[in-house]
């Protein structure tokens, strides 16, 4: 549905318009005026597109990976927040990995070869990978999910203990 069609309840009318013979030559005059004014709507589109285009072509950069390159993935630090061993979210871990490119699904994602007990779909958008240096050996480890669909972590060891006696 089209915003014209949403906001008046119809289609909009086409603008083709015959530019036959007419007889009345007013009539010649506004058809040949609407066609004018039609191509140059259509030339100030295309190059307002292209101009769009290529500012925020500025800013993109072209990622691809090849089948069996190992990546880093990148899961959302916020809304997943037992994923991180520190209590401050800004110094959780970003990128875990690295994970191997199983298949290119189109033109921006990957499937990624993920352990065997991850909770996670294995198809991601290329902006969430970041390649890795050769040589890095392949992950074994995801974070493990909770029922909540959030990431949970156990302590390996209590390593101390101690009490603050605040009255004292």
């Amino acid at each position: 549905m089209t915003p014209f069609q949403a906001l008046y309840g119809y289609k909009p009318p086409q603008l083709s318009l015959n530019t036959g013979d007419t007889q009345v030559a007013a009539v010649e005059d506004w058809i040949k005026e609407k066609v004018n004014w039609n191509t140059l709507l259509r030339e100030n589109l295309l190059q307002a597109q292209n101009r769009m285009k290529q500012f925020a072509d500025k800013h993109r950069t072209d990622r691809s990976f090849a089948e069996g390159d190992c990546v880093y993935l990148k899961l959302q630090p916020y809304r997943q927040t037992t994923v991180a061993l520190r209590r401050n979210l800004k110094l959780a871990a970003k990128y875990y990995g690295p994970y191997q490119v199983e298949k290119k699904i189109g033109s921006v994602a990957y499937r990624l070869k993920l352990p065997q007990g991850a909770a996670i779909h294995p198809i991601f958008h290329v902006s969430l990978l970041k390649p890795s240096t050769k040589g890095a050996p392949i992950s074994n480890e995801l974070p493990q999910v909770s029922e909540e669909g959030l990431y949970t972590t156990a302590p390996t060891a209590i390593l101390d203990r101690r009490m603050i006696d605040r009255d004292g």
